[in-house]
C-alpha cells in the first residue's frame, strides 16, 4: 500500500531546508498554557531496551500500554511517586500491538506472521483456534494479566489477514471482537486485494480463553479493502467502522450478524482511519490518516484544510449521515535533522471524546504525531475550535504520539517511533467530577460505555 522510496513533497521541501552544517537551537517544547505535562515514562523492554509505543487501554488504575514488542503494564500513583509506574512487561513481540482490556484479560492485535517470532513459557506458548501454535500467526492474542508481573499468553485467535486492529463488543454475559484488517503482508486466497472485503467476528469463551473462535464475517462495501477502526456503542446498538475510502454506520443488536445502515463516501477523505461518537451518540467523529502512516506530510497551518482532519457528522439518524464540519492540526511541527524529517507526519490519528456532565459540551482529545496532542471543542461542529495543545520535545526531538486519551482526570500518550513511552497529561477544566465524568472497571476508547463512577 505504500512505497517506501517516495517521499511526500513536504518531505523533500523539509530536507532541503534543513541547515547543512554548523549548530541549530535545540527545539523546545511548546504548549498552550492550560494543557501540562505531568509525567513520561518510556515503555522498559528489560534495562535500558524501550519499546515502540502503539495504542492504550484502562482498567481502574491500570494504564496498558500496546506496543511492537510486547504488552506494557502501568500502575496509576500519586503526583509524589511520578503519576506513573511500569510494574510488568509481557515481553512478546508482534507488529502493531494493539490492546484493549476485559477483566483479567487483554487482548492484542497481530498483523504481521513475521513479527510474531517469539517462543517461550508466556509467549506463544498456546495453540490458535487453527493451528497447534501460534509461533509466526497473525491474529489477536490473548493474554493473562492476573499477574501484571507475569503476564502470560493463554490464547489466540487467527483471522483472515490478521488483525491490525480489533474492537471489544460486549453483549449482556457474552463477549464478542471485531477484527479490522486488510492485506498488509502474506497475501492468500482468503488474504489479498481482491477477496477481503470484510472484518472478523469472534465470540471470546471468558471461561476459557483458548476456546475462542471466529464465528461469523461481515461483508463490507466493494470498494474498501478492510476496516482500520470500529467504535462500538453498545447501549445503542450501534457501531462507526472507518473503513478505508468509506465509513459506515452499523447496527449491532446482533452482535454475530451487524447490519451495515449507511455508507459515507467523503472525497476529501484520504484514508477512513478512526472514529468516536459523542457521549449523547448524536455526533460521528472520523479522523482522516493522510498518506498513511508511513507516508507522511498531512500537515497544515489552516485549520480548515482537509488534509489530515477530523471530521463531524450528524447521526442522529444512522441511517442517514449528515456532514457538520471538519478541523485540521493548525500547524507544521518544526524539524531539525534528517532522520526527523523522514518520519514527519501530522494527521490526525487516535482519539477520545471528553465525556461532559454537560451534554452539549463536546471535547475530543488527539494524537497527531510529530504534531503531538492537541483538544479541540466541537461543541459548534460547523465551528471546531483548538482549545489546547502540546509538543513533547525532549533533547529537541520531535515526538511521534500514536495515542492520546482522556481517563479519568488526565490525558495519556503513547509515542512510537520516538520511543518516549507513555505520557501523562492535564487538561485545565477537565480534572474535577463536577465538570466530567469518571469512568469505572475496564475502559477501551474503542468501546463506548457509560459506566461511570
Amino acid at each position: 500500500m505504500r512505497s517506501a522510496t517516495k517521499w511526500p513533497l513536504a518531505m523533500v521541501v523539509l530536507l532541503l531546508w534543513l541547515p547543512s552544517g554548523g549548530a541549530t537551537a535545540e527545539l523546545q517544547d511548546e504548549g498552550s498554557d492550560n494543557l501540562q505535562q505531568l509525567a513520561q515514562v518510556p515503555i522498559r523492554i528489560d534495562g535500558d531496551n524501550l519499546a515502540q509505543g502503539s495504542d492504550l487501554a484502562f482498567s481502574g488504575r491500570r494504564v496498558i500500554a500496546g506496543s511492537y514488542q510486547g504488552t506494557a503494564l502501568f500502575e496509576i500513583v500519586p503526583a509524589a511517586r511520578g503519576h506513573l509506574r511500569q510494574v510488568g512487561f509481557h515481553n512478546c513481540p508482534g507488529s502493531q500491538g494493539d490492546v484493549s482490556v476485559y477483566r483479567k484479560l487483554v487482548f492484542v492485535s497481530i498483523d504481521s506472521p513475521g513479527s510474531n517470532n517469539v517462543e517461550n513459557a508466556v509467549c506463544n506458548n498456546t495453540a490458535t483456534n487453527l493451528s497447534e501454535t501460534s509461533l509466526g500467526k497473525e491474529g489477536v492474542r490473548i493474554v493473562d494479566i492476573s499477574n501484571p508481573r507475569q503476564p502470560r499468553q493463554v490464547g489466540f485467535v487467527e483471522a483472515d489477514c490478521g488483525s491490525h486492529t480489533h474492537t471489544l463488543v460486549p453483549s449482556g454475559r457474552d463477549l464478542y471482537m471485531y477484527i479490522s484488517s486488510y492485506p498488509l503482508s502474506g497475501q492468500g486466497p482468503t488474504c489479498n486485494h481482491v477477496t477481503h472485503r470484510k472484518f472478523s467476528i469472534v465470540k471470546v469463551d471468558l471461561r476459557d480463553p483458548a476456546r475462542s473462535d471466529v464465528v461469523a464475517t461481515r461483508s463490507l462495501p466493494p470498494d474498501t479493502i478492510g476496516c482500520h477502526d470500529i467504535t462500538a456503542v453498545p447501549e445503542r446498538d450501534l457501531a462507526i467502522g472507518a473503513c478505508l475510502g468509506v465509513w459506515v454506520t452499523m447496527d449491532i443488536s446482533d452482535p454475530e450478524a451487524p447490519e451495515i445502515l449507511a455508507e459515507v463516501r467523503n472525497p476529501l477523505m484520504e484514508l477512513d482511519h478512526s472514529s468516536a461518537v459523542t457521549w449523547d451518540g448524536r455526533v460521528a467523529i472520523i479522523g482522516d490518516e493522510h498518506a498513511g502512516a508511513a507516508g507522511g506530510g498531512g500537515c497544515s497551518e489552516d485549520p480548515s484544510s482537509p488534509i489530515g482532519a477530523m471530521w463531524f457528522y450528524d447521526i442522529s439518524d444512522p441511517t442517514d449521515p449528515v456532514e457538520l464540519g471538519h478541523h485540521s492540526l493548525p500547524r507544521i511541527p518544526e524539524v531539525d535533522s534528517a532522520a526527523e524529517a523522514e518520519r514527519f507526519r501530522c494527521t490526525t490519528h487516535n482519539f477520545n471524546v471528553v465525556p461532559f456532565r454537560d451534554a452539549s459540551r463536546y471535547v475530543v482529545v488527539s494524537s497527531y504525531y510529530s504534531g503531538g496532542i492537541a483538544a479541540i471543542d466541537f461543541s459548534d461542529p460547523a465551528n471546531p475550535e483548538e482549545i489546547a495543545y502540546y509538543v513533547h520535545r525532549p533533547g529537541g526531538v520531535n515526538p511521534d504520539t500514536w495515542a492520546a486519551y482522556w481517563y479519568n482526570g488526565r490525558i495519556y500518550t503513547n509515542d512510537f517511533q520516538s520511543t518516549f513511552g507513555v505520557g501523562v497529561y492535564e487538561l485545565a477544566g477537565t480534572t474535577s467530577r463536577k465538570v466530567v465524568r469518571y469512568f469505572r472497571g475496564d475502559t477501551n476508547p474503542q468501546v463506548q460505555r457509560s459506566s461511570f463512577r
